[in-house]
């Protein structure tokens, strides 16, 4: 639902302001996070970077995208909350609302490359090994293109600015503008949701056919359903963390909300999301700790 120009097409967001003023003590909360969140994953990023063995997988440079995303989430929470904390406003709200959304659809994207790479290299193992970096970081620049797409239309919303221009309070993103809402749920939350679902019934049933391929090689066999636990212990833990985000956003779309609460508390899940992903990948994925051991200890790590 677009904004005209006329001021009765929608109800301005005065009872807002009181729930605004008794929470703005909360701000500080996210920026608090953000400092294991930043460090987290670095820590990620340096170790695999610097470790050779880690670097020619392609599932730790996944990795290393989504940490990179989850940086910026963390940097954008901290710049957002500290403006808010002494009062600054934005001039047009279409921005930081865009930048959160791909922000938050970036790690959505990603983990859909993460398990759509691994499913080739499980189906097709040979065209999986014989792929050129080149080629497999073109895959990664496509993830961060595509998570453009939820993200894109927020820059067009009139709503924010028609309430902007009229109201003394505005909701934090565009509830008003229906269509904007249901395409950011359906592009950033549900059809990636759909996707990685359909990815991981695809892998259970590869993984439980045996082939002699598998039973002559029984290293990489180990090593890949390795590989498979860690990238299904952080896809578990994203989907739900970021289930109540889905779930406030349509709730949003189908009935005008008094307080935006429980967005604010989506969003903290998504925040302790991003710090445990850093988490489960050091501490699950056993290459990825001893290299990182390795790494504070200041030796060199041979896998």
């Amino acid at each position: 639902m677009a904004a005209g120009n006329d001021s009765d097409s929608y109800s301005c967001w005065d009872q807002l302001v009181r729930l605004d003023e008794e929470t703005s003590t909360t701000q500080i909360f996210p920026v608090l996070m953000a400092v294991p969140c930043l460090l987290a994953n670095i820590a990620v990023i340096v170790t695999v970077l610097c470790t050779e063995t880690l670097r020619k997988q392609n599932f730790n440079m996944w990795v290393v995208s989504l940490a990179f995303a989850d940086i910026l989430f963390a940097i954008t929470a901290i710049v957002i909350n500290v403006l808010t904390i002494y009062n600054y406003k934005f001039e047009n709200e279409n921005y930081p609302n865009f930048w959160i959304t791909y922000n938050n659809a970036v790690s959505y994207y990603t983990f859909i490359g993460m398990n759509l790479d691994r499913t080739i290299s499980i189906k097709k193992p040979l065209q999986s090994y014989g792929q050129t970096d080149s080629s497999f970081f073109k895959k990664i620049f496509a993830s961060w293109v595509l998570a453009l797409l939820p993200a894109l239309p927020y820059l067009w919303d009139t709503t924010m600015p028609w309430c902007e221009k009229h109201c003394s309070s505005c909701p934090y993103i565009p509830v008003d503008n229906k269509p904007l809402m249901w395409w950011h749920i359906i592009a950033g939350c549900l059809a990636p949701m759909m996707i990685i679902f359909t990815v991981w019934v695809v892998i259970f049933l590869e993984l439980r056919k045996t082939t002699i391929a598998v039973k002559a090689d029984s290293r990489r066999d180990k090593e890949n359903r390795h590989v498979i636990t860690v990238m299904g212990i952080m896809t578990l833990a994203f989907i739900i963390c970021t289930f109540p985000l889905t779930i406030s956003l349509i709730s949003y779309a189908i009935w005008r909300p008094s307080t935006f609460m429980w967005l604010s508390l989506s969003y903290t899940a998504c925040f302790i999301q991003s710090i445990l992903n850093p988490i489960f990948y050091l501490g699950v994925c056993k290459p990825a700790r001893q290299a990182f051991i390795a790494l504070i200890c200041c030796r060199s790590y041979s896998a």
